[in-house]
């Protein structure tokens, strides 16, 4: 968690850094960028054994490719981020002591030029203990070709990480936890724009791409855009339609009846939303803090609607059992279990053995479901979907953290967040990936920066887990309507304050 604090503070000091253009930026370049590589391939940090254990990344940008090393440190907010071309940050930072093991890795890539403030566009963490086969292999060993895209402008960096030096004794006799072959597969698990895998006899082995996005609030700003006859999905309809499923999280209640709860924020849209949404989203997850906002019989009223509609809903249910039943989804010859669960209050709004309501989080009974999810379901893969963080926190907190592990110890094959209303970093842990938010992505009522911001998660599953993975930026205009970067003009309107939502 230190090490992502000061990763952040790192990249807030660089933000100052101004910005290069044309030639000029060229020739300015080399003495900001070059001399973090040079040292970095020149050698170990003063006083540190060059064969120690460290990170050695290569980033590619346009026609340049920019080596950058990393050393196990215990003050991360004094490594310095490497600007690629004049649209990129890059940053890698070890935790660990000097000159001995890697406890985790935290890589990082920022927009700098999108409405003139460094933006996240990709984060990704990997813990220790690492298989041996992964140690001094050339990039991507350890990462995969990682593609990060700025904009709908073509704006793409690519990079690939590997482990260097003499792996720590642990690994060197074999003590790895778990199957060395399964943790060596985080690459192909995670590396994006891979070509199709292919089965003996040359026939190319099924996959199925799934889209995720975050929170998608339809009443308030969306709602009355709707009513006008708007679309909130316009701009980032062509890009979902690419994905087999799209997946979002519903984070109000659809219905006519019931009555607002006395609690800060409630939301509830008008049914009418419902073809709108069908058209541009698959699944979605009603189990979050706001599905409950207007009682029981307005919730039981949103399922009927879901279902007379014939849009999949997961994470609710007329009772306990089926708020916890996994929804399966088949494409070609895959079977994949989504689950979904709320741990934000009130707990109030969770199923009963004779009510409808929710699926909560509870450790025990989560690690049950998914092992249901394969042994009673025959799924392939499973998936939770989950409602879980601190609100306005770009990091994860230490109970999604264990929680999310829990779950991939389980048998979880991906972990995907929402609710903090900003993006939060991303891990990967035993070859799987956890994206801890998404972020808002239809969404009113927001001024800062960060809460306007949220992710597309794509994703491409092959009958043995994931295959790759990369987020795209989205930003909210003041109707709630999200745009990928570049963000269009920002027009007069007022926000509320980032309360509890």
């Amino acid at each position: 968690m230190a090490g992502w604090h000061g990763m952040n503070e790192g990249v807030s000091e660089l933000s100052k850094v101004g910005r290069r253009r044309g030639l000029a930026w060229a020739m300015s370049l080399l003495p900001l960028c070059l001399p973090v590589a040079a040292r970095a391939a020149a050698g170990a940090p003063e006083g540190t054994d060059p064969r120690a254990p460290h990170v050695h990344c290569e980033v590619r940008y346009a026609s340049q490719t920019v080596p950058v090393d990393a050393w196990p440190t215990a003050r991360p907010e004094a490594v310095a981020a490497v600007d690629i071309g004049e649209r990129f940050r890059f940053k890698a930072v070890v935790r660990g002591q000097p000159g001995a093991g890697i406890q985790h890795i935290a890589l990082s890539v920022h927009d700098l030029v999108a409405e003139g403030a460094p933006v996240p566009l990709a984060q990704q963490r990997l813990a220790a203990p690492f298989a041996p086969t992964l140690w001094n292999a050339p990039p991507p060993a350890l990462t995969g070709w990682q593609h990060v895209y700025a904009s709908g402008l073509g704006r793409e960096l690519v990079y690939g990480c590997a482990l260097r030096g003499q792996p720590p004794q642990a690994v060197r006799e074999g003590a790895v936890p778990g199957d060395g072959a399964a943790q060596a597969g985080t690459a192909a698990a995670i590396a994006p724009a891979l070509p199709p895998v292919t089965a003996p006899g040359g026939v190319p082995d099924a996959e199925v791409r799934l889209a995720f996005v975050g929170d998608v609030m339809l009443a308030d700003g969306p709602g009355r855009l709707i009513a006008r006859g708007g679309d909130p999905f316009a701009q980032v309809a062509q890009r979902l339609a690419q994905a087999d499923v799209r997946i979002a999280n519903l984070e109000c209640v659809v219905a006519q009846g019931g009555k607002a709860l006395d609690k800060p924020w409630t939301f509830r849209a008008r049914p009418a939303v419902l073809s709108l949404l069908k058209r541009h989203v698959d699944v979605v997850s009603v189990a979050n803090n706001h599905s409950g906002d207007f009682g029981r019989e307005a919730f039981a009223e949103m399922l009927d609607r879901l279902a007379a509609i014939g849009l999949p809903q997961v994470g609710g249910g007329r009772n306990l059992a089926q708020a916890h039943r996994p929804l399966l989804i088949e494409r070609r010859g895959i079977k994949i279990a989504l689950l979904a669960y709320d741990e934000f209050f009130p707990r109030h709004f969770e199923a009963g053995h004779d009510h409808a309501g929710v699926a909560w989080s509870e450790d025990e009974q989560v690690v049950d479901d998914i092992r249901r999810a394969r042994r009673e379901f025959g799924a392939d893969l499973v998936i939770p979907f989950m409602h879980w963080g601190q609100e306005h926190e770009p990091l994860a907190n230490a109970r999604q953290r264990q929680l999310a592990r829990l779950m991939v110890d389980a048998g979880a094959d991906a972990v995907v967040g929402t609710h903090p209303h900003v993006v939060q970093d991303t891990e990967v842990y035993r070859g799987k990936p956890i994206v801890y938010s998404l972020g808002n992505f239809v969404f009113d009522g927001f001024s800062a920066l960060d809460n306007r911001t949220g992710w597309m998660l794509f994703m491409t599953l092959g009958r043995e887990g994931v295959r790759h993975w990369h987020t795209e930026v989205v930003r909210q205009d003041v109707d709630g309507t999200p745009w990928p970067l570049p963000s269009p003009p920002i027009r007069a309107g007022h926000g509320a304050s980032p309360l509890t939502k």
